[in-house]
């Protein structure tokens, strides 16, 4: 299952790598300009939704106490916390959607067919656990990547491509 969003995800994590390396430490835990976010909420966020996602297949979240730091509506001020290296959350990002697309290829229809149960989705298009895979895979992945590129950029790097 999720052949193509696997695909896409793979591609996103490959220029996701490439805009990482090049956001710099000590900007790490400012906010950035334009949309406010600082790099490492970025990818916490993008960490925990890839575990909020496995669970929905079965697996699990290693990371929990991050939930409340940049889960859904958690707030963006994250103080500065050598566990929360730029290294480390780059390298739990990669790992948690490798798990992820490995799950995901893996489902079934009726775990993928299964109501969402996500707030943020009720009454929209978005309608089961196969669908919040799909848009964990592309979509969202793709948003917060376009903003981790602005920190880049705003870091004074030039296009990749």
């Amino acid at each position: 299952m999720f052949e193509h969003e696997i695909a896409v995800n793979g591609q996103l994590l490959i220029y996701f790598s490439k805009v990482a390396k090049e956001i710099p430490e000590d900007s790490f835990f400012h906010p950035s300009v334009g949309h406010g976010h600082p790099p490492v909420w970025i990818l916490g966020h993008l960490a925990i939704i890839a575990e909020m996602g496995q669970m929905k297949l079965g697996g699990s979240i290693a990371h929990p106490e991050w939930v409340p730091m940049f889960g859904p509506g958690s707030s963006d001020i994250i103080h500065q916390n050598d566990e929360l290296n730029k290294q480390s959350m780059i390298n739990v990002v990669k790992e948690n959607y490798r798990q992820l697309r490995d799950l995901a290829a893996k489902a079934d229809l009726p775990t993928i067919s299964q109501p969402h149960n996500v707030a943020l989705f009720e009454g929209t298009p978005i309608a089961n656990v196969g669908h919040v895979i799909t848009v964990i895979l592309t979509s969202h992945f793709g948003f917060h990547l376009a903003q981790l590129s602005s920190c880049r950029r705003a870091a004074g790097f030039g296009p990749l491509f």
